[in-house]
């Protein structure tokens, strides 16, 4: 029997070694347990703040500076002389039409910050929280994205826009004129909201075709404000450049920051972890 002393002394055990009954169970693992909200709430607010912090650096350098201080050269002597004026009379006299105007009205609310901003920023946080969803996870990245370039690139175009000084067309003596901070329509707000979405689902796909259909989605808007007499041309311009920049910059931001990959290095001389950056 197992257990029993043989004649020499020694206790005899079975082959294989000793024989339990009843046998031993396996221990289960214990299952994964998924993060408090807490602390994925706090892990969403550390990437948040990263994430404007990499977009700003992005942003406000001499590339966005030189190519936004272009735009304002080329817009300066349109603005400041008969010519906005002109182009202005010109399109609501001979272009305008019923078919453009419901055209404009379709476009228009693609411009409305106070229903795109929160929807994205909305989009983006139900994205992150339920990331492992099918469909939610992806549009969740998009308008993360999309939130982000509000973000970085609200706070100067609603500078420029009291800044410039300008009035809307048939307001005020001033017209497209720069008039620092006697109005506040130096800039297309809604030129600026709608190209954000169109600029960063571009920036997403490979595709020249595509890219090049969401460019040119992207200006219907800004064209919108135009037909409605809503705004002069370098103002729908302005607004939809620095929306461009804006995108440009949180693109950037994506790229160098998927450039990093950090990856486990296990050696016979050591165990440890490691960063490669991709070109």
């Amino acid at each position: 029997m197992p257990g029993e002393q043989t004649p020499s002394g020694a206790v005899w055990q079975p082959p294989g070694g000793p024989v339990f009954d009843p046998p031993l169970q396996a221990i289960p693992e214990a299952p994964a347990v998924p993060p408090e909200p807490d602390d994925r709430l706090c892990t969403m607010w550390q990437e948040a703040k990263h994430n404007v912090w990499s977009d700003y650096r992005h942003y406000y350098s001499w590339t966005t500076f030189r190519d936004l201080g272009l735009a304002l050269a080329i817009a300066a002597p349109i603005a400041n002389t008969q010519v906005d004026q002109h182009f202005r009379d010109w399109y609501q006299r001979d272009v305008r039409s019923s078919e453009s105007n419901h055209l404009a009205d379709f476009w228009k609310p693609f411009g409305n910050g106070y229903i795109m901003l929160p929807g994205f920023a909305g989009l983006a946080l139900a994205g992150r929280y339920f990331e492992d969803v099918p469909v939610v996870g992806p549009v969740g990245g998009f308008s993360n994205q999309v939130t982000r370039a509000y973000l970085v690139g609200a706070p100067p175009m609603l500078l420029l826009q009291y800044g410039l000084g300008a009035s809307r067309p048939g307001i005020s003596d001033i017209g497209s004129y720069w008039r620092p901070f006697h109005a506040d329509h130096g800039v297309s707000g809604h030129a600026f909201v709608a190209a954000v979405p169109f600029i960063t689902a571009a920036n997403l796909v490979e595709n020249p075709w595509a890219k090049g259909t969401l460019y040119a989605l992207s200006t219907f808007t800004a064209w919108s404000r135009i037909n409605d007499d809503g705004h002069y041309l370098t103002q729908a311009c302005l607004g939809w450049w620095m929306g461009y920049l804006a995108c440009r910059a949180v693109d950037a931001a994506q790229r160098e920051d998927k450039a990093w990959i950090v990856t486990p290095i296990a050696t016979p001389e050591m165990v440890g972890m490691g960063m490669i950056y991709q070109r």
